[in-house]
């Protein structure tokens, strides 16, 4: 059986939601981690802006690595994150957190809402 049979699109966007959602996670964390560190510049997670993309069809911009020392990034976030001038605040980064969370608990039960409605669909 295919694996994706029973995926459609609004399932593919939940996971991909999701996906975004814990790697934003990491930065909003990292953000926090880095608060006292000088020079540091925070991180900024651009979950609309990839969300937007994906929906119009475009997922992202890859930078090649043309060079064998050419550092590769962070690995899967299709232009997640982006770099700011700013160094981290704590209230913002909480903000940014709570809000990452609820939209992750929001993807979570949209997620459980279609699997539950396939389950009934299954058991008739």
């Amino acid at each position: 059986m295919p694996d994706d049979l029973f995926l459609d699109s609004t399932m593919r966007l939940l996971e991909k939601s999701l996906s975004w959602r814990s790697q934003g996670q990491a930065i909003i964390a990292g953000n926090l981690a880095n608060l006292e560190t000088p020079n540091y510049t925070r991180q900024e997670v651009n979950f609309q802006g990839v969300l937007k993309d994906h929906l119009q069809g475009h997922p992202g911009i890859r930078l090649a690595a043309s060079h064998p020392q050419h550092l590769q990034g962070i690995s899967g976030t299709n232009g997640l994150v982006r770099e700011s001038d700013d160094p981290p605040d704590l209230d913002q980064e909480m903000i940014n957190l709570s809000l990452n969370q609820l939209g992750y608990q929001t993807s979570v039960t949209m997620l459980n809402k279609k699997l539950n409605q396939m389950r009934t669909v299954l058991e008739k």
